[in-house]
């Protein structure tokens, strides 16, 4: 994710991946359905576009009556993996962000491992400074700085089918989904969140529920379960495929610091879709995502609605003849 002011994407990392290097599936797979390719080594390319809204309502009522945005843009990046390490590294596109006079900050860390039928992504998010839309049609928007939205947590995924359905061949293009499958899978989300503004200001947030929600700093935890269902069809023995996938869920939250100890609603929806060609030296597919997260807050409910459109292509390759650095 991005390391300058609110440019989405630019992380750099190195982590010891879920591929069958050093966490492999001990499940068998039917080699009717699943393909495992013989180069396991990619250098990818994804540019994409992404939006973030966080949405404002008072308790009790469905309608936003306050909306603030993140000032994301279009962004491009390379991922490699050799072996047991990856490496990713993604910039934003200069003059896709919805205000071009503003700079504001936004990053972000994920990592994933990959045992038997669990998937673990731990992650981090940060939005250091949002936008208040004012005219959206006219791009439009009056900057609040010095108010960072933060959240960290652990995405545990449990597959079902894992024999016949591939994980990898759905989310990654890393295997062949020979024959359509699909499996349900449960999602179970620990995480932190927290609202920091440093310098509250009621001329920038002229709604009095919404500047209390804000400038009293909250910050809760909440663990939220869901059921989803992912499916891979196949067409060509897996040569193209597409693969939606509906996640629904809800949990609890509570907030700290507050001096209550009650608990209040979370729910979460989450849909997406993947599709292209799995070729055994080339892929390239388009990956599509839709997310909102409702918290009901004590002062207010937050929505917080993500948007995503990426192009990945990829190249697949062996492993060198000799190591690198006696290691990899």
């Amino acid at each position: 994710m991005k390391l300058q002011s609110l440019y989405i994407f630019a992380f750099l990392f190195f982590f010891i991946c879920s591929h069958e290097y050093l966490f492999a599936q001990n499940t068998l797979a039917d080699s009717n359905y699943i393909y495992k390719f013989e180069k396991r080594n990619v250098v990818e390319l994804y540019p994409g576009i992404s939006s973030t809204k966080f949405n404002f309502s008072n308790p009790g009522q469905l309608k936003n009556n306050y909306s603030l945005v993140a000032n994301r843009s279009g962004n491009i990046g390379i991922y490699l993996g050799y072996k047991w390490v990856s490496l990713k590294y993604s910039w934003a596109i200069p003059g896709t962000q919805l205000d071009k006079n503003v700079k504001l900050q936004y990053k972000s860390l994920g990592f994933n491992f990959r045992i038997k039928k669990w998937n673990i992504k731990p992650f981090y998010n940060s939005y250091n400074g949002l936008l208040l839309p004012e005219k959206p049609r006219s791009r439009d928007f009056k900057p609040i700085r010095d108010i960072k939205f933060s959240d960290a947590g652990v995405d545990f995924f449990y597959f079902f089918r894992t024999n016949k359905f591939s994980i990898a061949a759905a989310n990654s293009f890393s295997e062949k989904q020979i024959k359509s499958y699909g499996s349900f899978f449960l999602k179970i989300t620990p995480m932190w969140q927290k609202i920091n503004w440093q310098d509250p200001s009621r001329d920038l947030i002229t709604d009095s529920t919404t500047y209390t929600l804000l400038s009293y700093d909250p910050e809760w935890i909440s663990l939220i379960a869901r059921i989803g269902y992912n499916h891979n069809f196949s067409f060509k023995k897996g040569k193209w495929s597409i693969a939606p996938f509906l996640v629904l869920g809800g949990g609890a939250l509570r907030e700290i610091n507050t001096g209550t100890h009650h608990l209040q609603l979370v729910t979460d929806m989450q849909g997406g879709i993947r599709a292209g060609y799995n070729g055994h030296h080339y892929y390239i597919y388009l990956n599509a995502r839709w997310g909102n997260l409702q918290t009901n807050l004590i002062i207010k409910n937050m929505h917080q609605v993500n948007t995503n459109f990426s192009i990945t292509g990829g190249y697949r390759f062996r492993s060198l003849k000799k190591k690198i650095l006696h290691i990899l």
